[in-house]
């Protein structure tokens, strides 16, 4: 796991991140009461109206979760990941890619699951509960979407091979580029496509990581093409040849 960081990274990581915790859990807390709601940050008094405290805050935790999760986990992994793809032998860069992946997964969830233990205070000082479900679901996604834009992100820089930068750039850019495309999928026919057409687009969006947190339940069905498209299109992307051979 020193590949992806050192001992010292992750417990300064914790500690930074237990360091946050304590600030929150003395500073920050709400209140709900007959004249409505409001948050307490270091003395601040913030009013909410009428908006339930509970509604309030799930509704903004969700999509910071969601965006903390997945961006860590990706550029937890990312440099060391290409790094171990870049090898010359086929052989190599496919056990780079599927250990690689699977290692880097596991320490960027390490690093975005510490980094959660604030959000987790905040949500246990705002609304009396540490982990409601809204946020487990939303923690849940944020894994998977950072493991999606991990495999998407290896994938191109073995495509564009001079510059793992440009790479993460447009990991981030399909990210966005995925709930645009979600409108065709609801109206498309409207527009004239055909229920083929929909279809085909229907497979190519659920390819593509989501930059928004989606509204349906969790469902086990849709990891063969989030998770599993990518990793083959990864795998395949490995046995390309190397190129820049000796002159």
């Amino acid at each position: 796991m020193d590949r992806f960081g050192s001992s010292k990274l992750r417990i300064g990581w914790t500690l930074v991140c237990l360091f946050l915790a304590g600030l929150v859990a003395m500073g920050v807390r709400g209140q709900q009461g007959a004249e409505g709601s409001q948050i307490i940050a270091f003395g601040t008094q913030v009013p909410l109206g009428a908006d339930s405290l509970r509604s309030y805050v799930l509704g903004n935790l969700q999509g910071v979760m969601y965006w903390v999760v997945s961006l860590v986990v990706l550029l937890g992994a990312f440099g060391p990941v290409s790094q171990w793809t870049a090898a010359a032998a086929r052989g190599e860069r496919l056990k780079g890619f599927f250990a690689g992946t699977g290692l880097g997964f596991v320490h960027g969830l390490f690093l975005s699951q510490v980094a959660l233990i604030p959000v987790w205070v905040l949500s246990w000082r705002l609304i009396g509960e540490a982990w409601p479900p809204e946020l487990l679901r939303a923690d849940l996604h944020g894994l998977l979407l950072g493991l999606q834009m991990l495999l998407w992100a290896v994938l191109l820089s073995r495509l564009l091979k001079s510059s793992a930068g440009l790479a993460l750039l447009l990991t981030l850019l399909l990210r966005e580029l995925g709930p645009k495309l979600s409108f065709f999928l609801d109206f498309g026919q409207d527009l004239g496509w055909s229920a083929g057409q929909v279809k085909v687009l229907e497979v190519f969006v659920r390819l593509l990581p989501m930059a928004q947190l989606p509204s349906d339940p969790f469902s086990p069905l849709a990891l063969p093409l989030s998770i599993g498209g990518p990793l083959v299109l990864g795998a395949l992307a490995m046995l390309l040849p190397a190129g820049g051979g000796r002159k």
